[in-house]
């Protein structure tokens, strides 16, 4: 029986290691659900049965948030009788438990889980008894509101003391959530787009909120996604708002106005507030980062209206988690920037820990040295970045120092003027690979990508 229990238990550990991989699914706040289940029940020898059985059962639940639930269970099982309780045929046990539930890294396509409760088993022939069960589990989505989960319990009865592991795998059902929901009215919205009469009809007026009406504009509809449920700039969308903040720069009697919008899974106000986050943190992206005045850049959430995709797909989804649309106006028609031309880049790889430039990077050095010669209005800006070894006061210091010795080398060993170059280090904060791995870490400690815009 022990060393049964310390296998599931061992299994149950692995899978929770493995969830950290997953990819997000929609929420299941205010959801009820429905565990349909198949197991195997084992309990100690002294009990006038055979020491395990198969189990049938099913769960219902309601979810609270998105990590807190509550399970009742009933579950039915018959092993056979010994000499003794139910004769020599079977012993019906029906149990029943009523649990909470606790989800951690909710929203993610692998969700573990633990839960703990009280319950009853009443056995054919004997006593009922009270029980206590502790344990956990992981489900694995398939569908935004359908997913297949194992579950495994530690089952201590009182009156009658034993220990029992009950092991369970069958399939969870959500509805009624905001998953739910949102699939529901975007079908509703869908279908009623498939019967519509082709006839050319008069607008509909409809309560959604439409893009505000800026006189004298420049648009940027800029490739900025969010993860579900997130308001977090990802690093690879730097350069994108770096073209904002070249375009203001530029401009300097310009305003801006950001919207972001969301998908259609919870409920209108609760995305209302998520796309305000969304434009909030776009705008602070652009004051930290790119130094733009803050009373320059004005905000809007757009909830779910406007969509650019269906709400039915997870892509459509993802493409409608978006920021931003990004309004410029100074008052009159203004050209909208290009992307930057006549860049030209660098990486420059350093050791753990060190700052030393090394000279095998020389001939690319030198390219960048000999195009800023021949175009002596071009400036650059030098980033320097690490991994995640050390602490993070530490790294931010090291990236600045790595950028530093590339400025110094391109002054130093070319003759470029050092007010032409600018230094900024970046720590740990933005990874282009994996720190759990040697080879991802080595990729993490580099600089410099050296960005050449127009002298000021």
């Amino acid at each position: 029986m022990r060393k049964t229990l310390l296998a599931n238990l061992a299994a149950i550990a692995a899978t929770f290691i493995f969830a950290h991989c997953a990819a997000a699914q929609p929420a299941r706040t205010g959801a009820v659900s429905v565990f349909p289940h198949l197991g195997w029940f084992w309990t100690e020898g002294s009990e006038p049965y055979d020491a395990h059985s198969l189990d049938w059962g099913v769960g219902v639940g309601y979810s609270f948030s998105e990590t807190i639930g509550i399970e009742f269970s009933f579950d039915k099982m018959d092993p056979d009788s010994k000499n003794g309780v139910g004769g020599d045929g079977d012993t019906d046990i029906h149990m029943f438990r009523f649990d909470g539930l606790y989800h951690w890294r909710p929203g993610k396509k692998f969700e573990p889980y633990v839960g703990t409760g009280l319950g009853f088993a009443g056995y054919e022939g004997s006593e009922t008894r009270f029980l206590v069960d502790g344990g956990g589990g992981i489900e694995y989505f398939i569908m935004d509101n359908l997913s297949l989960r194992a579950d495994s319990r530690y089952i201590f009865t009182f009156n009658h003391t034993t220990s029992n592991l009950l092991t369970t795998f069958g399939a969870t059902y959500y509805f009624g959530g905001p998953a739910t929901r949102a699939l529901k009215a975007a079908a509703a919205t869908h279908k009623a787009a498939a019967v519509a009469a082709p006839a050319p009809t008069a607008p509909v007026k409809t309560a959604a909120m439409a893009p505000r009406e800026i006189k004298g504009v420049t648009c940027f509809n800029l490739k900025v996604h969010f993860a579900f449920n997130k308001a977090n700039i990802k690093p690879k969308y730097h350069g994108e708002l770096k073209r904002v903040a070249d375009f203001m720069r530029a401009n300097p009697d310009t305003r801006a106005t950001i919207q972001a919008y969301a998908d259609a899974v919870g409920s209108k106000e609760y995305n209302l507030k998520l796309t305000r986050r969304r434009a909030q943190a776009v705008k602070d992206y652009l004051v930290k980062h790119f130094h733009i005045g803050a009373d320059r850049l004005d905000t809007e959430g757009m909830g779910k209206s406007n969509p650019v995709a269906t709400n039915l797909t997870n892509a459509g989804r993802a493409q409608n988690r978006r920021a931003v649309r990004v309004f410029c106006s100074n008052g009159k028609e203004l050209a909208e920037p290009k992307l930057r031309q006549n860049c030209v880049g660098l990486k420059v790889m350093f050791g753990q820990g060190s700052s030393k430039f090394q000279s095998e990077y020389e001939p690319e050095l030198k390219k960048v040295a000999d195009y800023m010669k021949e175009h002596p209005e071009i400036s650059g800006t030098i980033e320097g970045y690490t991994d995640n070894t050390g602490p993070a006061r530490f790294n931010k210091t090291l990236s600045l120092k790595r950028a530093l010795a590339v400025k110094n080398r391109l002054v130093k060993g070319y003759g470029i003027s050092a007010d032409r170059l600018k230094t900024v280090g970046f720590g740990e904060s933005r990874p282009i690979h994996t720190n759990a791995t040697a080879k991802g870490r080595a990729g993490n400690r580099y600089a410099v990508e050296i960005l050449c815009t127009p002298a000021e």
